[in-house]
């Protein structure tokens, strides 16, 4: 499954709308393939986000972490996952250790990464300034961006991202993609991709 292709370029311009919450935009169909949502802009600069980040409940620093290793068998059943965890390295703007989590039947082919990411936290996904549309997420008690490319929806809608503020200047991403027909919903994407990202937390906190 080609995974993680929203790590390895920038989507082309930025945007000064601002927002912390939007909707899914216009949905017209078009022949070009989609960008994905972590395909965005890294000039953010220092721009604050637009809405406030609550505190975390606690520290969960990513230093060492295998992402592979964030999912217990029974999250992994639950989430329906059919391959063995698969780990690997993302490069580009969002680079770190990563996995991906790939359910591959009969009927189709679909999957998670999860990239733990050392060197930004959540507020550049918060500020309007990337080419995504996002919003102010709780998952497992720890505040998160939850984000889409703009415009997604219908046959454009090819992930949906969570990113999880585990520490300072540090996230948790992790991306729900969606299967070659389109089948899931912009909203169930974001649900999976929050869902994902609870029981990654939930494992986290028992290393910590």
């Amino acid at each position: 499954m080609i995974m993680g292709v929203l790590l390895l370029a920038l989507a082309s311009g930025c945007t000064d709308s601002t927002g912390g919450t939007a909707t899914p935009g216009d949905t017209t169909e078009t022949n070009e393939a989609p960008p994905n949502s972590s395909d965005a802009p890294s000039e953010s600069g220092d721009a604050d986000p637009t809405v406030e980040i609550p505190p975390r409940p606690a520290d969960l620093p990513l230093d060492g972490v295998k992402p592979c290793t964030l999912f217990t068998q029974a999250q992994l059943t639950q989430l329906g996952i059919t391959d063995p965890p698969s780990p690997k390295t993302a490069e580009g703007e969002f680079a770190g250790p990563a996995c991906d989590l790939d359910i591959a039947t009969v009927e189709t082919f679909y999957g998670y990464e999860v990239v733990a990411i050392t060197d930004e936290g959540i507020g550049p996904w918060l500020t309007g300034k990337r080419n995504v549309e996002a919003r102010l997420a709780e998952v497992a008690g720890y505040p998160a961006a939850t984000y889409w490319f703009r415009g997604a929806g219908g046959s454009k809608t090819v992930d949906c991202a969570t990113s999880v503020d585990v520490a300072d200047g540090q996230q948790l991403m992790v991306t729900a993609d969606n299967d070659s027909d389109h089948k899931f919903t912009l909203d169930q994407l974001c649900q999976m991709a929050e869902t994902a990202a609870g029981m990654a937390i939930q494992t986290l906190q028992t290393l910590r």
